[in-house]
Parts: structure tokens; sequence; C-alpha cells
């Protein structure tokens, strides 16, 4: 159980989450824009996802990857010493 904290709670795995997280979250709105360009150009397109849905889904996978990512630093310095 512990190794596998020590590897969740690596610096790079820490940072890759963080990283992606931020990744998801900035590049939302350029997705919603992307996706509302695309709806206007397609009359005939139903849409079942609206571009906004879309984007909240984004910031909400970014923002956990980020809480992920906080909270792997966190256990990292309590299981710091356990080495």
């Amino acid at each position: 159980m512990l190794e596998i904290l020590f590897w969740l709670s690596a610096k790079k795995i820490v940072v890759a989450f963080a990283l992606l997280g931020a990744t998801f979250v900035t590049i939302a709105p350029k997705v919603t824009k992307w996706a509302e360009s695309k709806a206007n150009s397609d009359s005939n397109y139903e849409r079942k996802l609206s571009p906004q849905n879309i984007e909240k889904f984004l910031v909400r996978v970014g923002y956990t990857f980020v809480g992920l990512s906080i909270s792997l630093f966190i256990v990292a310095g309590f299981i710091v010493d356990l080495k």
C-alpha cells in the first residue's frame, strides 16, 4: 500500500496531474467556440450536447485533476518521513 502512495505522490505524477488539469481548463473555452461555430454551420444537425455543457464538463475534469494533484502533494508531505 505504501509503495502505491510513494509512486502516486512522486513529483512527476503530481506535476503531470496539475498540468493536465490546467490544460483541460485552458482549452475548454476554445473547444466551446469551435463547437458553436460548427453547430451554426450545420443547420440540420441536432445537437445532443450543447457547447456550454461541453465546457462545463471539461472545466470540471480539469479541476478534478488539479484537486487530485493538490491532494497527492499533501499526501507526499505526510509520507516523506516513512521512507
